[in-house]
């Protein structure tokens, strides 16, 4: 059944407007000191729900939060870097916490030797990197009191995103064969 609320509605990076809205302020310090940062040894029960569902690009869903974070962990594994930088999001507030729709660039770095052909993308700040990756997102943001990162855990992500572009970089680099994707 629709229904209306009110939403907090933002174009482009974390900044001080998103920093007053509670599920963003944790997310992004989530996002850059924890994801971005490669801290996949964080137990997952820092960040997921033990019921967190995951729905990966390619269809697939995980259900479990240690699973889950595992799961994104062998997703982003392939980046010696990172960095995360929202453009777009709609934040709701629910009966158990937030929800937030929005799209970002994952912009990331790879192993091995550029090939000859092989263009870097550039990040708003002008930083370059091997490979830019836009997705749509959604996440649930739930309130829970007394967890570690501030009071709330994601219960739910859906990435819907593009690998293919970063997929093809993997295989120029020789990090992937044909075989490895079932080609």
């Amino acid at each position: 059944m629709p229904y209306s609320t009110p939403a907090f509605v933002h174009y482009g990076d974390w900044n001080e407007a998103t920093r007053n809205e509670p599920s963003q302020k944790w997310f992004e310090k989530i996002v850059h000191e924890i994801f971005d940062a490669h801290k996949w040894d964080t137990p997952y029960s820092e960040l997921y729900t033990d019921d967190m569902e995951l729905l990966k690009p390619d269809g697939s869903t995980i259900r479990g939060g240690k699973e889950a974070w595992a799961a994104v962990a062998q997703l982003y594994g392939p980046f010696t870097t990172q960095w995360t930088q929202p453009f777009y999001m709609v934040v709701t507030e629910t009966d158990y916490g937030w929800e937030m729709i929005g799209q970002a660039w994952i912009f990331g770095n790879l192993p091995g030797d550029p090939v000859k052909e092989e263009q870097k993308v550039k990040d708003s700040s002008g930083k370059e990197w091997d490979v830019g990756m836009a997705g749509g997102f959604r996440f649930q943001y739930r309130k829970v009191d007394g967890a570690k990162h501030g009071d709330m855990l994601l219960q739910m992500v859906q990435i819907m995103t593009d690998t293919g572009p970063l997929l093809m970089r993997m295989m120029g680099r020789k990090l992937l064969k044909p075989s490895d994707l079932g080609i």
